[in-house]
């Protein structure tokens, strides 16, 4: 089964980033999904959208490596797969019927090849007098830089404002990209998925547009009859004053009132998911667009790629002819969330992975390069290819620099979710619960490590003879390892939890 996920906007880059690390920590999944990341932007520069780009790549290259050749292994009951199991693959890698034009194979593609105003884009200059007229009354035309829509700039997007978004994505059924997408979808079983915000100008204008497109009757009847679904996510977040950005967040809930009375009526989907939360004390910087826009990860942006693993996840027999619709809550309303605010859906398909993960980061960043003269280590050859093996390079890369920081943004935002602390030991890095150590008993030491990892890699030797492959089977073994050291968890809140 293949997922087209359209994330459109910004917020559709940061879900999809916050999907990436879900899937990376081996999160739920029917066993013969692929997702298809599509993402929908005017802003080409966007950074979180560049930020969300190098992780699909990173993600991809890794498991290239790590289960290449696996059709002879398939049958094999010592191969897992958790870390990094589901393809992530670009839309201009499928085959697509009657394709005029190659769309390349970023995960981000050309929405359009205009990069100049909005007034340009309307092509106002050879419109008539009365034409010209109307649209100024339509649209501001001032000479203030913030205000004025017509002389908007759309190469970073709309800063805000549907009424233009709607307009440009208007044209969205003559691009190359939605052709592409039409011709690449034939089978009955692939589902769409649509990630946007309600509370902006690219999401909450594109959202609409495309949910219209996908239902036209124009549409072929594989796209027609898919099993589609959304997740919507509404404000969660508050901005920094800026007297010279176009982006007015006092419009944020009237434009989410608004679109959700559409939504109610106009949208058809058969499953929609809301998100959102009340903004915190920490804010974020006012950025119209580019390279400079990087929010820090937050937990909604998590919770919300979780919405698209449950509607993956569930069968076609929960879809009826009715909508459904769904919104997420916690155990208890903490402005710092950690393991025991979350109900056992999310904790066993979200959370457990997640853990697992950490330890195999763990000890990958922190345990491997100080004992590399270990036996499993030289029977790895990792002396010589830790730091020169792209393999594990990238892998390194994805770990420190984006998993870590990942879990670091969304510990330091508000709301936070705080769940690891990664600088203290094995022991101490679940902080909801230590393992406890004594006389007999170390916990997860240095030795216990070098134990498992001499005993697991030496299993691994005679089934995949390449050490990339066994390499991913040994962080799979190790980290299931150090779970069960961790034991379970208490996850009934104290009063004593923030």
């Amino acid at each position: 089964m293949k997922l087209f996920l359209f994330g459109i906007g910004g917020t559709g880059a940061r879900v999809l980033r916050s999907l990436t690390m879900l899937l990376a920590a081996g999160s739920k999944t029917p066993a013969d999904l692929t997702i298809i990341p599509i993402l929908l932007d005017m802003d080409m520069q966007n950074g979180d959208t560049e930020r969300a780009l190098r992780e699909v790549e990173l993600y991809r290259a890794i498991r290239r490596v790590a289960y290449k050749d696996t059709a002879a292994s398939q049958g094999s009951q010592t191969e897992r797969r958790t870390f990094f199991a589901t393809p992530l693959q670009p839309l201009g890698t499928l085959q697509a019927e009657n394709a005029q034009e190659k769309i390349g194979d970023s995960v981000l593609p050309k929405l359009t090849d205009h990069e100049g105003t909005f007034e340009e884009f309307l092509s106002v200059s050879n419109m008539d007098d009365i034409d010209r007229e109307l649209l100024k009354l339509l649209y501001d035309n001032s000479a203030r830089p913030t205000s004025a829509e017509l002389k908007l700039n759309l190469s970073v997007g709309f800063k805000g404002n549907p009424n233009i978004g709607s307009v440009v994505f208007n044209a969205l059924e003559d691009s190359a990209v939605y052709k592409y997408f039409t011709g690449a979808f034939n089978d009955q079983t692939d589902r769409i998925f649509v990630i946007s915000s309600i509370f902006g100008g690219t999401g909450s204008a594109g959202f609409p547009q495309l949910v219209k497109l996908l239902q036209h009757p124009s549409q072929k009847i594989q796209i027609r009859n898919a099993k589609k679904g959304a997740v919507t996510v509404m404000p969660y977040f508050a901005l920094e004053e800026n007297s010279q950005s176009a982006i007015d967040q006092n419009r944020f809930l009237s434009k989410t009132k608004a679109a959700l009375s559409y939504y109610q009526t106009q949208v058809n989907m058969d499953a929609l998911y809301y998100i959102g939360d009340r903004p915190g004390s920490k804010l974020y910087p006012n950025v119209e667009g580019g390279s400079k826009q990087t929010n820090n990860a937050h937990v909604v942006e998590m919770l919300a790629a979780a919405a698209i693993l449950d509607f993956a996840n569930k069968p076609d027999a929960e879809f009826s002819d009715a909508k459904r619709y769904f919104e997420y809550g916690l155990k208890r309303n903490d402005r710092t969330l950690d393991l025991p605010h979350f109900y056992d859906q999310t904790y066993n398909g979200l959370l457990e992975p997640l853990i697992r993960f950490a330890y195999a980061t763990k000890f990958f960043t922190d345990f491997v390069p100080a004992n590399l003269g270990e036996a499993f280590a030289k029977n790895l050859a990792l002396s010589q290819n830790l730091r020169t093996n792209t393999f594990y390079t990238s892998l390194e890369n994805f770990m420190t620099h984006h998993f870590k920081n990942w879990l670091n943004e969304m510990a330091q935002n508000d709301r936070a979710f705080f769940p690891f602390d990664m600088p203290n030991d094995f022991n101490a890095m679940v902080r909801s619960k230590r393992i406890e150590t004594g006389f007999f008993d170390k916990g997860i030491s240095e030795k216990f490590l070098r134990d498992q990892a001499g005993k697991i890699e030496n299993t691994f030797q005679t089934p995949f003879p390449e050490p990339e492959k066994r390499f991913m089977q040994l962080l799979i073994e190790v980290a299931e390892k150090c779970r069960e050291k961790l034991g379970p968890l208490n996850r009934q809140l104290s009063d004593a939890s923030v």
